[in-house]
């Protein structure tokens, strides 16, 4: 499965005043080919942004997209939009850099069971092996490397 590269101190930052308010999805759609059958080679993307940043509201937008083929054919596609709305009561504005890293790690985990369900129901009543969607991995962002240290020239 994926592994999205989250900066884990920046979601921090964020997470100690955000509590999650609602997961919503608000837009679908999904096609197959109906003469097409047997397991499939699946193709997951997905994306999560901040959508809406006001005062005490922060609302994420997730997108996940589902391809599966079979024999190097696309015989199916589903996509999928969850919006996820958080209260924040951080006593000043955060930063957009904190929010983007929260939206993508946040976001990501609270839509992702929903996402899960919706899938394995799906291909399964589209005819074809219920697909499982597996865990989430995130990796923390690398630090940046500290500019090395110049060595004093010495003086003849």
């Amino acid at each position: 499965m994926e592994t999205a590269v989250v900066d884990f101190a920046a979601v921090g930052r964020v997470s100690k005043y955000a509590e999650l308010k609602d997961v919503r999805l608000t837009d679908t759609s999904a096609k197959c080919d109906s003469k097409a059958a047997g397991p499939l080679e699946a193709e997951f993307l997905h994306e999560c942004s901040v959508a809406k940043n006001e005062k005490e509201l922060l609302e994420v937008s997730c997108r996940y997209r589902f391809i599966g083929s079979s024999a190097q054919v696309k015989v199916m596609e589903i996509e999928i939009k969850y919006l996820v709305t958080y209260v924040l009561t951080s006593p000043e504005q955060m930063p957009l850099t904190d929010l983007t890293q929260f939206a993508d790690a946040n976001g990501t985990l609270h839509s992702w069971p929903f996402v899960r369900e919706f899938l394995h129901s799906l291909t399964y009543r589209m005819g074809f092996p219920p697909f499982k969607l597996g865990v989430m991995h995130f990796a923390p962002r690398p630090k940046p490397k500290a500019p090395e240290a110049t060595q004093p020239v010495a003086q003849s």
